[in-house]
C-alpha cells in the first residue's frame, strides 16, 4: 500500500520536512480569536436527553449516578490512574530560544472553588435565557417547577481553577525581550472553556494562538478496546506519558512554530456541481467513474455517500437534494493525479434505480492550494470573520491531509476517506501553545501568570468501580520546557470540598500542609481527589 501510494505524487514528494521547517515562523502573525462553540456544546447535551441528570453520562457530576458507557480504566505507573477521560497535565511554561540569563520559580495553585455548591433558583434559570417571550417563560417557569418543586437545585463543577504563576528573572546586565510559549491541552470546540488567559504583573498579554497537530492516535471499529485493530477512531491520550512520547519524540513545538505545507506546484482537476434539481424528495446525485488508486486520490466536499472497489478500480460518489431544490452551494470533487473523465452522473443511489435529476458539472483545471482554499473558504462562510480563524484551520487541514488524511503515505482509515468536511480538526485533542512577548529588565524581575479552568480526569460511571466519583488532576515540571525554573512550589485550596484519594505532591489537609516544595527531577505530580 505504502510503495502504491509513493507512485503517486511526485510533485507532492517535495513537500518535505526540510520545506516545512523552512517557512515562516510565528512572528508574522496577528493575534488569534477563536470562534465560540457554545451553541455547539448545548446541542450535545439536548441530544442526550432533557433534565439536568442526562449530562452525567459524558461527565460525572459530585455524587453517585449511572451511565451507559463502559470500559477500561484503572491504574496506571506509579501509583496515579489510567483515567478513560484524560484531560492532560498541566505543561509548564517555555521560551521560544534558549536563553540561560533567564530563570523562573513557579508556584502553581489548584483552587477546588468551583466544588462549591452554588444554588440557581427556577426564576434565575427562566430569566437568564433573554430570548423567549413572556408566554415562553411562564411555560418555561412551570417546567422548572415541576422538575424541581424545591425551587432550584444545587450546581456544581468537578473543574478546577489553576494558576500557574512565574517570576522570571533577568540576570543579565541588559534589557531582554523574550518569546515565551505556554501549552496547554484542549480541543477546538472547548477552547473557549480551557484557554488561560496571560498576564503579566497584572496587564494581560497580547498572546498568538498556536495549534500543534492531533496528538494521539487511532484504533479499530470496536470504541474503547485498544487491542482491536485499525484506524476508523480516535485514540486519546490515556496519561502524560502519551503526551511526553509525542512531544519528546516527534519535534510538536517546532511543527508548531514552522509554516503549513503550501501545495501551489501540485496540479489537480476540479468538477464544480451546482444546482442540483429533482422532482421527488429524498433525490441523490449519482457520480460514477473509473481510476487507477495507485495514480489518482479524488478529494470531496458536500458528498455524503461513497462506495468503491479498489480492485476493479472504479468509485461512486452520491450527494443527496431535496424536492424542487436548487442549492447554490457547489460540491466538489478535487481530483489529484490522473483524470476521471468521463464521470457519468444519474440519479439515484446505485444502478438498481434511475431517478429522474439534473445537476449543471464545470470541469477546470488549477492548483491544489487554491482548490482546497475555494472548498474551505464555502466550509467557513466564504472567509468571513477574522482571517487569521480561518488560517489556523486552513493550515491544519492541509498539514492533516499530509500526515494521515489521504495525501499520507498510509491514510488513517477514518481521515483518508478523502471527505474534507469530515476531517477531526474541531474535535480532536491536541496541544495549544499561547505565544507572547515579555520584556525583564536588566537584573530584574517580572510576574508571569497563567489562569485557566481545568477539567479533571475521570473514569465512566460502571467501567471501574475503584475510581467512582474520583477526579484526577495533574502537572508536569519540565517536559516540553526549555525555561531553567530554580524552584517549583504547589499550593492546594480545597475549600473543605475534598478528600484525597491518591496523591504525590505530598498535601497533609488534616495538619495543615496545602504548600509544598516539589521536586524538579519528578516529571509528574498527580493529585486523585473524591468529594467530601
Amino acid at each position: 500500500m505504502r510503495k502504491r501510494r509513493e507512485r503517486l505524487f511526485g510533485t507532492l514528494n517535495e513537500i518535505s520536512e526540510e520545506k516545512i521547517d523552512e517557512a515562516a515562523p510565528v512572528e508574522g502573525k496577528k493575534q488569534f480569536h477563536w470562534k465560540r462553540w457554545t451553541a455547539l456544546a448545548a446541542s450535545l447535551v439536548l441530544i442526550v436527553g432533557v433534565g439536568v441528570g442526562s449530562y452525567i453520562l459524558f461527565r460525572p457530576q459530585l455524587g453517585d449516578g449511572s451511565g451507559i458507557i463502559a470500559g477500561s480504566g484503572g491504574s496506571g505507573t506509579n501509583g496515579t490512574s489510567t483515567f478513560m477521560s484524560y484531560a492532560g497535565p498541566v505543561f509548564p511554561l517555555t521560551l521560544k530560544e534558549t536563553d540561560s540569563a533567564i530563570t523562573a520559580e513557579r508556584e502553581i495553585t489548584l483552587d477546588f472553588a468551583p466544588w462549591v455548591p452554588v444554588w440557581l433558583s427556577n426564576e434565575e434559570e427562566v430569566n437568564s435565557q433573554v430570548d423567549l417571550t413572556p408566554e415562553q417563560q411562564k411555560e418555561a417557569l412551570d417546567g422548572y417547577n415541576k422538575l424541581y418543586p424545591e425551587g432550584g437545585r444545587w450546581l456544581t463543577s468537578t473543574d478546577i481553577q489553576v494558576t500557574d504563576a512565574y517570576t522570571l528573572t533577568n540576570t543579565s546586565q541588559e534589557n531582554k525581550t523574550i518569546s515565551v510559549l505556554y501549552p496547554f491541552v484542549s480541543s477546538f470546540t472547548e477552547l473557549d472553556e480551557h484557554c488561560p488567559t496571560l498576564t503579566t504583573d497584572g496587564q494581560e498579554l497580547e498572546t498568538t494562538l498556536c495549534a500543534g497537530q492531533y496528538s494521539n492516535g487511532y484504533q479499530g471499529d470496536t470504541l474503547f478496546t485498544e487491542s482491536e485493530p485499525g484506524s476508523a477512531n480516535l485514540l486519546d491520550a490515556h496519561n502524560w506519558e502519551d503526551y511526553k512520547t509525542m512531544i519528546e519524540g516527534t519535534d510538536y513545538l517546532k511543527k508548531v512554530l514552522t509554516g503549513w505545507p503550501d501545495f501551489s506546484n501540485v496540479s489537480v482537476i476540479v468538477y464544480e456541481f451546482t444546482t442540483p434539481q429533482a422532482p421527488k424528495m429524498d433525490s441523490t446525485i449519482r457520480n460514477s467513474f473509473n481510476l487507477d488508486f495507485s495514480k489518482t486520490v479524488v478529494l470531496s466536499y458536500g458528498f455524503n455517500g461513497t462506495s468503491q472497489d479498489r480492485e476493479k478500480g472504479w468509485m461512486d460518489k452520491q450527494f443527496s437534494i431535496l424536492q424542487g431544490a436548487q442549492d447554490q452551494k457547489p460540491y466538489y470533487l478535487i481530483v489529484v493525479g490522473e483524470d476521471i473523465a468521463p464521470i457519468d452522473t444519474q440519479g439515484g443511489w446505485d444502478t438498481t434505480q434511475t431517478i429522474e435529476a439534473d445537476v449543471t458539472v464545470r470541469r477546470y483545471e488549477t492548483n491544489l492550494e487554491d482548490a482546497l482554499r475555494t472548498v474551505w473558504q464555502q466550509h467557513y462562510g466564504n472567509g468571513e470573520g477574522d482571517s487569521q480563524d480561518f488560517e489556523l484551520f486552513f493550515g491544519l487541514m492541509k498539514d492533516q491531509l499530509l500526515v494521515s488524511g489521504s495525501l499520507a503515505a498510509d491514510p488513517m482509515e477514518r481521515s483518508g476517506t478523502g471527505s474534507l468536511e469530515e476531517m477531526d480538526i474541531h474535535n480532536s485533542n491536541r496541544v495549544f501553545y499561547l505565544a507572547a512577548e515579555v520584556t525583564i529588565p536588566a537584573g530584574g524581575s517580572v510576574q508571569l501568570t497563567a489562569k485557566m479552568t481545568k477539567a479533571g480526569s475521570y473514569d465512566f460511571y460502571c467501567s471501574n468501580p475503584e475510581n467512582q466519583g474520583i477526579n484526577g488532576y495533574d502537572m508536569v515540571t519540565k517536559l516540553g520546557s526549555n525555561l531553567i525554573c530554580i524552584q517549583q512550589t504547589a499550593l492546594l485550596e480545597d475549600h473543605g470540598q475534598i478528600e484525597i484519594v491518591r496523591q504525590n505532591f505530598g498535601f497533609d489537609l488534616e495538619n495543615g500542609v496545602d504548600r509544598v516544595i516539589l521536586d524538579a527531577e519528578q516529571e509528574h505530580y498527580y493529585l486523585e481527589v473524591k468529594a467530601k
